[in-house]
């Protein structure tokens, strides 16, 4: 089964996504899954076609090979196993059974089973399947039944639109008594499905990008939703298909990547982990006993499904400096373990820190969702408000003055990324940065005044009978602009933060620090958001866009644009 059609996009998805909001746990307790394939046969092992096996060579339909399995993955902590049907998910089932305490779902995989090349037999398969889900030991989630499918274009015809898997889920669950776990990057399908989940995560660099992707889509579509779509992480020990399919590889990094994946899941709090794979021996992701690595991936997976369940905070990792990884926790920690309802500040980080070249040397930067941390003078006080800095990259933007020291720049093309919304490639009229340079001229105070005022793509304005009533209410004379009520209220804002020991309530952050002052005006934008045209009011900053978006659920109506996503494409010409 070829898996490139699912994350040939991943990186794109990684860097255009509108403003995320709190993942939202589901309501079950944390589960761990594994995809279980049980297809092998005596004909299966060629060794010029897999870069590993088990040291054992077995059959799938081995009563006593299912059983060991199952209770290795069972001592490992792994809940149950996601099986392939047409093979022996069957058997599987009711060895299932006869262990206790481990539970199987059947994956519907008409690109693993031939026979399923129309609708009507992929329907009369999975009424097949049904047959089965009266069994204890089948998987069920919010006490109901779980189809799990791989990929959102696995149909006939490699079809994976919405109406398709609508019409397909109208036929086999009508009364919606089943829970669909689907697959892919497609997150509008989660009006179908109740959940979503990445198969394969290695075409990213790392797993954190990976997840981040996956984790602010979902926190998008959540909140544009008003829905409670749980968060399902994809851990993978590895990837190499190069002999079966001349693919690509992921090294496994003596286990580090397999660790890092269960770090990444932890971080984000998900409800539950899908282990890619057990037994996926042509795609080189396998976890279970092996010739190459022994029991090693058992034994990674037995202590971190353990911290996976641990319900102590996280303390988040991957930061490049103790002084970023505080100034993020005071705001974004609460929001990460889910502990309060807000937008992002800082958002989830975008990579490791790294050095930039400024005033002639070197600086410690790390880039973020939201904006660009960065440390100047590594000599200086720690203790000092100023020691880690907010990029001015909303400035940078608009102007195309990249900065390359305290008084010098480099001069490039102002960005043409969308302020807001979907990207440029799919968002033709929503105004972009280079739009504010025409806005961006001194206004005078405008106290009480309605704002009526649509900015478009080319930065003229055009008088509008406004989706929601905002008034500005403070005027900034540095910089001549003025800030209307629902920006005023977010800025001054006050609430849950972690100080370094524990939680209390009281500023979320310094505005001036985190946000610069105003260097336009508030005016309402026509933009798309996730694939829907909404009004959205928009100002720029120094460091930051604020957005209000008066369709989207309290909590998330104030958010910050993702200027740190923008900037650095824009800066390295990638994602």
């Amino acid at each position: 089964m070829s898996r490139l059609l699912t994350f040939a996009v991943l990186s794109a998805l990684a860097f255009t996504l509108v403003p995320s909001a709190v993942p939202i746990q589901a309501s079950a307790q944390k589960k761990v899954f594994a995809y279980y394939y049980s297809w092998w046969n005596r004909l299966s092992w060629d060794p010029s076609r897999m870069s590993d096996r088990p040291p054992e060579l077995y059959d799938s339909k081995s009563e006593a090979v299912i059983r060991r399995q199952i209770e290795q993955a069972k001592d490992a902590g792994i809940d149950g196993f996601f099986c392939t049907w047409r093979y022996s998910c069957a058997k599987v089932l009711s060895v299932a059974e006869s262990v206790g305490g481990f539970s199987i779902a059947f994956s519907v995989d008409p690109v693993g089973d031939p026979t399923l090349g129309t609708n009507a037999s992929i329907r009369k398969n999975m009424r097949e399947m049904m047959g089965y889900m009266a069994s204890p030991a089948y998987l069920k989630i919010d006490k109901k039944p779980v189809f799990v499918f791989w990929n959102d274009t696995i149909l006939p015809g490699r079809v994976g639109t919405k109406s398709a898997w609508q019409q397909l889920r109208d036929d086999v669950d009508p009364d919606r008594g089943q829970y669909w776990l689907g697959g892919g990057v497609n997150f509008g399908l989660l009006d179908v499905f109740d959940a979503l989940h990445f198969y394969d995560i290695t075409w990213e660099a790392s797993s954190g990008k990976a997840m981040a992707s996956y984790n602010r889509k979902l926190n998008d579509y959540n909140a544009s939703h008003g829905t409670n779509k749980p968060s399902v992480a994809t851990v993978m020990p590895g990837y190499d298909d190069m002999r079966y399919r001349g693919g690509h590889q992921k090294a496994r990094d003596d286990g580090n990547y397999y660790r890092s994946g269960w770090d990444v899941a932890r971080a984000y709090d998900a409800s539950f982990a899908v282990i890619t794979s057990w037994n996926e021996w042509f795609e080189g992701s396998s976890i279970e006993p092996s010739n190459n690595f022994g029991s090693v991936y058992l034994d990674i997976t037995r202590e971190k499904i353990a911290a996976f369940n641990d319900p102590t905070p996280v303390v988040a990792p991957g930061f490049a400096d103790t002084a970023m990884k505080a100034l993020w926790q005071r705001s974004d920690l609460a929001i990460e373990q889910g502990r309060t309802v807000r937008s992002w500040i800082w958002g989830p980080r975008m990579g490791d820190g790294m050095l930039e070249a400024y005033n002639g040397g070197e600086r410690l930067v790390q880039y973020f969702d939201k904006s660009r941390m960065e440390i100047n003078d590594p000599s200086a006080s720690r203790s000092s408000a100023w020691f880690v800095t907010n990029g001015l990259l909303v400035n940078e933007l608009m102007t195309g003055r990249l900065q390359s020291g305290e008084s010098s720049f480099v001069l490039r093309a102002p960005s043409e990324e969308v302020l807001a919304g979907d990207p440029a490639v799919v968002n033709g009229d929503s105004p972009r940065y280079a739009t504010l340079a025409v806005v961006a001229t001194y206004q005078p105070p405008k106290n009480n005044e309605k704002l009526t005022l649509q900015m478009r793509r080319d930065g003229s304005l055009m008088t509008i009978v406004p989706p929601a009533e905002v008034f500005n209410t403070r005027y900034i004379a540095e910089t001549g602009h003025n800030i209307p009520d629902v920006f005023d209220t977010f800025l001054g804002q006050s609430g849950l933060v972690f100080t370094g020991s524990g939680y209390a309530v009281g500023p979320v952050f310094d505005w001036v620090f985190t946000f610069g002052y105003p260097i336009t005006d508030a005016y309402w934008i026509k933009t798309n958001i996730v694939g829907v045209s909404r009004w959205t009011l928009m100002q720029a900053f120094e460091r930051r866009i604020l957005t209000y978006t008066p369709t989207n659920p309290a909590g998330f109506q104030v958010e910050m644009g993702n200027v740190g996503q923008h900037y650095f494409v824009w800066r390295y010409g990638k994602k």
